[in-house]
């Protein structure tokens, strides 16, 4: 996991040198992870037809998760129970792949603490599933953690495309 800055970047808009464009899901508002493992579906992310110029071709695809705070409301020390994952696939449906990694004990609260946000971007490379304009559905896979409730506020998926 890599913490980057969430806004939205076009590392060059030249098509002969390639680029790398971010598209991103509304807001959910809140998102309340409890201490028995469950899917739990995230924001889509729409990539439009005409996000990546004509001519070129993808190259790498990388998937990140964003929110602007998170509260432990279960009185415990909490954290990721067990390593889980952040997956995508195309809407057809189709099965979902790993997209981002979260190991044990990762997301580490104090027992009723309140963490300002981040975004995680994960390293695995899903241009196999996200493979141009389409609307790709997110969910953490087996969300659980060690505490009762870890809620996330003003979350958002993203997909970060690198084109050639």
């Amino acid at each position: 996991m890599t913490r980057i800055d969430p806004s939205p970047t076009v590392v060059s808009s030249d098509v002969s040198l390639g680029g790398r464009v971010m598209v991103s899901s509304d807001l959910l508002a809140s998102l309340v992870v409890n201490a028995v493992a469950a899917n739990v579906a995230l924001p889509d992310v729409v990539v439009p037809a005409s996000l990546i110029p004509t001519g070129t071709a993808i190259q790498r695809v990388i998937c990140a998760m964003s929110w602007r705070k998170s509260v432990d409301s279960s009185s415990l020390a909490n954290a990721v129970n067990v390593a889980q994952a952040v997956q995508v696939r195309d809407d057809s449906p189709s099965a979902f792949v790993d997209a981002i990694n979260l190991p044990d004990n990762s997301l580490a609260h104090a027992a009723d603490g309140i963490e300002g946000g981040f975004m995680l971007v994960g390293d695995n490379d899903v241009k196999a599933t996200v493979d141009g304009a389409d609307t790709y559905n997110f969910q953490w896979t087996l969300a659980d953690v060690d505490g009762a409730s870890l809620t996330f506020y003003d979350v958002q998926t993203h997909i970060i495309i690198d084109y050639a």
